[in-house]
């Protein structure tokens, strides 16, 4: 049979078995400036990806206004048939770089409440409302921007089906 009594639990003995957090072993003077150049590496290359997509996703969808423009007889017919779509691509990528540029300034914001955590002595730790704007808008941004993308191939394929 089994013993169905309770099993006491001794609280001292549970007190001293606690996990406590260590401190770091790498000196917080060496941690700052490694976190620093991070912060500034990364958003360095956010803003380089970010300006690439933003700039190569307006470009073909301004181009191909452009383009229809320049059509002389076919226009008419071509920007009845993706005029709309590729202004609309114009607007997503511009949704798409109105969250990217909320995306750099959290993160930013983010990184410099680590870096004072950590120039204060304490380890850095995760601002709930901050960090899942960055989440967010760090996996929404590329959403939007395929949108875009999406709405340049389907003004592409109506474009082939008028000529």
């Amino acid at each position: 049979m089994t013993d169905k009594t309770p099993r006491r639990r001794d609280s001292a003995k549970q007190a001293s078995n606690a996990v406590k957090p260590r401190p770091s072993i790498i000196p917080f003077e060496t941690r700052y400036q490694t976190q620093k150049e991070l912060l500034l590496a990364v958003l360095e290359r956010q803003f380089q990806y970010g300006k690439w997509v933003l700039s190569s996703l307006l470009t073909v969808h301004a181009g191909s206004l452009l383009a229809i423009s320049q059509a002389g007889s076919a226009t008419a017919r071509l920007y009845q048939a993706c005029g709309p779509l590729l202004i609309y691509g114009v607007a997503t990528t511009l949704a798409a770089g109105g969250l990217a540029y909320v995306n750099f300034s959290f993160a930013a914001n983010l990184y410099n409440d680590y870096l004072r955590d950590i120039r204060h002595g304490k380890e850095p730790v995760k601002k709930g409302w901050k960090s899942v704007v960055v989440n967010l808008t760090l996996y929404l941004t590329p959403l939007v921007a395929i949108a875009s993308l999406t709405l340049f191939f389907a003004a592409a394929v109506r474009a082939v089906s008028v000529i």
